[in-house]
C-alpha cells in the first residue's frame, strides 16, 4: 500500500517537472531576446532625435537624454554633445558651445568644425580658432579670435560677449602682435569688470564728480561725463578731444559711448594711441602701460597699489589666452 502511494507521488512529480521545462525555456528565451534588444540599442537609436539612456533604451526627455545618456542629442554634455536648435540670428547659450552650419549649438567637431557659425570654432570662419595655418588667427589675420576673446572675457554671457566682440571688429582696430593684444585686453577687462559694463557702476549719481575741466572746454548743461567705454572715458576735456579725433560730437552726446559698441572701443583706442601706449604694449611692458593709465594712484606703492595687483593678476591670466606664458618683463610698476 505504501509502495503504491510512493509510485503515484513520483509519477505526479515527473509530470510537473516535464511541464515546467518549456515554461523555463520560454522565459529564458524571452529574457535573452530582451537583453539583445537592450544591448542593440546602446549603439545608435533609429531616430536621430532620440537619446540612448544609460540603460540602453531609446526615447525622448530627461530620462533618456539626461544623466548617463550614451548617444544622440544628450543634454548632459557627454558623448551625445548638447545640441540645441537656435534662431540663426541668435547665439548659443554657453560660451563653450559652437553654432553648427545647421544652427544647432553644441561642442565637438560636428558643431565647432567645418561650417561653424559662431562660438569657439575650430576652423577659419566666424569662430576663428586653430587648424587654418594662421597660428591660431582667423582668415583675415586677426590675432583676437572668438576663441581667445571668450577666454579673456570669461565672466559674461555669450550674447553680451558677441556684442562686445562685434564692436571691436567694427572699430577696425587690430593689435600688432599677441603681446599687444594681451596688454590691451587685460586693461579693458580691469576697467570694465570683464566687459560686464561699459558704463561706470556709480553712474549717473557720480556724474557731478566729473564736471570740472583742466582745458578751455567746459561741460554742457545737463550732460554727465562719468566713465564710459572700454577705457572708461571721463571728464569733458577727454570727451571733447576723443570726439574731435573720431568725428563725433561726444561733448554734447556723451551717452553715445555707451550706446554704440564700436564707439565704446574707439574711445579706448583713442586714449591708447593719444598716450603712446602701443609702443610698450607691443613689447609686453605692462607696467609702463599701467603707469600711463593710472600711475599716480597705482604705481610705486601708491594708494591704489592693491588695485594694480588685481590688474596684474588679470594680465597674467589673459596672457595664457594667447599662449604667451609668464611675462618676460616685470608687470608691476
Amino acid at each position: 500500500m505504501a509502495t503504491s502511494r510512493y509510485m503515484h507521488i513520483c509519477l505526479l512529480l515527473s509530470v510537473i517537472v516535464v511541464g515546467l521545462i518549456p515554461i523555463i525555456h520560454g522565459s529564458s528565451d524571452e529574457q535573452e531576446t530582451n537583453v539583445s534588444r537592450i544591448v542593440g540599442q546602446r549603439a545608435t537609436c533609429p531616430d536621430s532625435t532620440m537619446c540612448a539612456s544609460q540603460w540602453g533604451y531609446c526615447g525622448h526627455g530627461e530620462s533618456y537624454c539626461g544623466t548617463g545618456c550614451t548617444s544622440g542629442p544628450c543634454s548632459s554634455g557627454n558623448s551625445g554633445g548638447s545640441p540645441i536648435i537656435v534662431n540663426p540670428s541668435s547665439v548659443c547659450p554657453e560660451s563653450t558651445m559652437c553654432m553648427s552650419k545647421w544652427d544647432y549649438c553644441g561642442t565637438g567637431e560636428a558643431f565647432c568644425g567645418d561650417g561653424c557659425k559662431g562660438g569657439p570654432c575650430w576652423g577659419g570662419n566666424n569662430g576663428g580658432g586653430g587648424g587654418n595655418g594662421n597660428n591660431g588667427n582667423t582668415d583675415d589675420g586677426s590675432i583676437i579670435t572668438e576663441q581667445s576673446f571668450s577666454c579673456v572675457f570669461n565672466t559674461i554671457d555669450a550674447g553680451t560677449r558677441f556684442s562686445r566682440l562685434t564692436g571691436l571688429r567694427n572699430s577696425g582696430w587690430k593689435p600688432s602682435n599677441k603681446e599687444e593684444a594681451a596688454v590691451f585686453l587685460a586693461h579693458v577687462f580691469h576697467e570694465t569688470d570683464g566687459l560686464k559694463t561699459i558704463r561706470e557702476y556709480c553712474a549717473p549719481g557720480c556724474g557731478s564728480h566729473y564736471a570740472g575741466s583742466w582745458c578751455d572746454i567746459q561741460s554742457v548743461p545737463n550732460k554727465l561725463y562719468y566713465g564710459r567705454g572700454w577705457f572708461q572715458l571721463s571728464w569733458p576735456c577727454n570727451y571733447h578731444a576723443a570726439g574731435r579725433a573720431l568725428g563725433v560730437d561726444l561733448l554734447n552726446n556723451p551717452d553715445l559711448v555707451e550706446q554704440q559698441q564700436d564707439l565704446a572701443v574707439k574711445t579706448a583706442i583713442w586714449f591708447y594711441n593719444a598716450n603712446n601706449m602701443a609702443g610698450p604694449a607691443k613689447q609686453g611692458d605692462f607696467a609702463a602701460t599701467t603707469r600711463i593709465i593710472n600711475g599716480a594712484l597705482e604705481c610705486n606703492g601708491g594708494p591704489g597699489f592693491s588695485n594694480q595687483m588685481a590688474r596684474v593678476g588679470t594680465y597674467r591670466r589673459v596672457r595664457q589666452c594667447f599662449s604667451l606664458g609668464e611675462p618676460n618683463r616685470n608687470p608691476v610698476c
